[in-house]
């Protein structure tokens, strides 16, 4: 009988609540699986009470699991992952990545491995479930569920699967030729899939639920979430557009439309529309180059809706209630538009973004709403004075609908505003019982520290 491949599991955390992380290592303790490791690294997490007792957790645990703290590690993310990479047991044939908020099913490992039936093969990707999901905030979730329901679907027809963060399996020995992850990347995951491509491997991409992490639970935080995998997949194209001609061409295009699923660059004819009827109207009267850019304009923002409304549609079509629930995931990622423009802007006038990483912790306040959507409100606001200069000109019909439309989809912030705030209710619940279940753990680290 053949014995089983070494696996390495790597689990990078940054300021994470202490028992969200034990619990994914409880889990992990789980599996049913015997040659494997767990790696756990905090780094940069100022406060020795968060990480603290994840270490007393792990020492207690089978000798399979070794737990890192680094102050000043530089490479946000990737940084992490490459220092365990460098501690990687010497039988070591597969690296797992888990994020420090995943929990996975006991048989994860025994379901992954057996797709890595040909040498080329050195990424298996499974999608991204959640936890802290119920009926008042499910559009939130459904937005999340589209790319993996069309994108990564089509994925594999299109043979361009891409890494996608977490519940990821790579071969060790492609991750030690592509010298581990790039710093540099915000979105270090869409980068490595990229590179595995460019290196001669391929990846596989199976559409089956295995680990189940947490959303974020406000605003602010779902916002600075989608900026980084935004502004990370426009990093990524430059990479990308480096490898026309040395990859096939349908795997090719296939990455294109993966890294700019989350653009929305169509918000640049906003702009033209603006620039035209808002302020030259009043001083330049229209002439037909004029109205043919708005038209222009204006057909291809409602091409883009449709379009975007549908890949919704499509992916949602076997649930129940499936247009109703494509409708509201779709307005999810309609209030987005601003955020994945700005991203793409910010990429175009500079080379660097800060990582942000998405807080787990409940805070006691929610973030400020009218911070949070202040741009969304004027410039919405500024689309619909365009609507009534149009009127008050003569302006044409297809100018005063697509200012309608364009101040709807910057005031759909709110929509998203109203569904994800349920989540940190629900999400407190799931938190105590953890607290609960690992208070030990955090008493014990209260005595320690006291005896110090």
């Amino acid at each position: 009988m053949k014995s089983q491949p070494f696996v390495s599991i790597l689990v990078p955390a940054y300021n994470e609540p202490p028992t969200i992380l034990m619990q994914t290592l409880d889990t992990l303790s789980h599996l049913r699986y015997k040659n494997f490791e767990v790696l756990i690294i905090d780094n940069n997490t100022r406060d020795v009470s968060v990480w603290k007792p994840v270490e007393v957790f792990a020492k207690k645990m089978d000798e399979k699991f070794r737990f890192f703290h680094i102050d000043h590690l530089s490479g946000f993310k990737a940084g992490a992952l490459n220092y365990l990479l460098e501690r990687l047991d010497s039988r070591s044939e597969y690296t797992v990545v888990i994020d420090a908020d995943y929990i996975v099913r006991p048989d994860f490992l025994s379901i992954a491995l057996p797709y890595f039936s040909d040498e080329k093969i050195a990424l298996v990707q499974f999608p991204q479930y959640y936890r802290n999901c119920n009926k008042e905030n499910q559009p939130i979730a459904d937005e999340y569920h589209h790319f993996f329901g069309i994108y990564m679907n089509m994925a594999n027809h299109l043979d361009c699967v891409p890494s996608t963060g977490t519940v990821s399996v790579y071969k060790s020995k492609v991750l030690k030729i592509l010298e581990g992850f790039r710093g540099e990347a915000l979105t270090e995951d869409a980068d490595l899939g990229l590179r595995i491509y460019r290196e001669g491997y391929r990846g596989i991409y199976i559409n089956r639920p295995i680990g189940y992490g947490l959303m974020p639970y406000d605003l602010e935080s779902y916002k600075h979430q989608k900026w980084r995998w935004a502004f990370g997949n426009a990093q990524s194209l430059k990479t990308l557009f480096l490898m026309f001609g040395k990859i096939p061409f349908k795997s090719w295009f296939g990455f294109l439309l993966h890294l700019t699923a989350w653009n929305h660059l169509n918000f640049l004819p906003f702009a033209v529309i603006t620039a035209y009827v808002i302020i030259l109207l009043p001083f330049t009267p229209l002439n037909e180059q004029h109205r043919y850019l708005l038209d222009t304009a204006s057909i291809s923002l409602l091409i883009t809706l449709v379009a975007k409304w549908i890949l919704f549609w499509i992916s949602l079509k076997n649930q129940k209630q499936s247009f109703r629930r494509s409708w509201r995931a779709f307005l999810i990622h309609m209030g987005m538009t601003l955020v994945y423009s700005e991203a793409w802007l910010a990429f175009l006038f500079q080379a660097k973004s800060v990582f942000e990483r998405t807080n787990k912790f409940i805070l006691l306040k929610m973030p400020s709403l009218i911070k949070n959507t202040y741009k969304e409100l004027i410039l919405g606001i500024w689309f619909l004075i365009g609507i009534a200069e149009a009127i008050y000109v003569g302006g044409r019909i297809t100018t005063k609908i697509t200012f309608f439309v364009s101040s709807m989809v910057l005031f759909c912030i709110f929509y998203v505003y109203w569904k994800i705030s349920p989540t940190k209710d629900y999400s407190k619940k799931l938190l105590a019982i953890t607290e609960k279940k690992y208070k030990s753990y955090l008493i014990e680290n209260e005595v320690i520290k006291n005896k110090a």
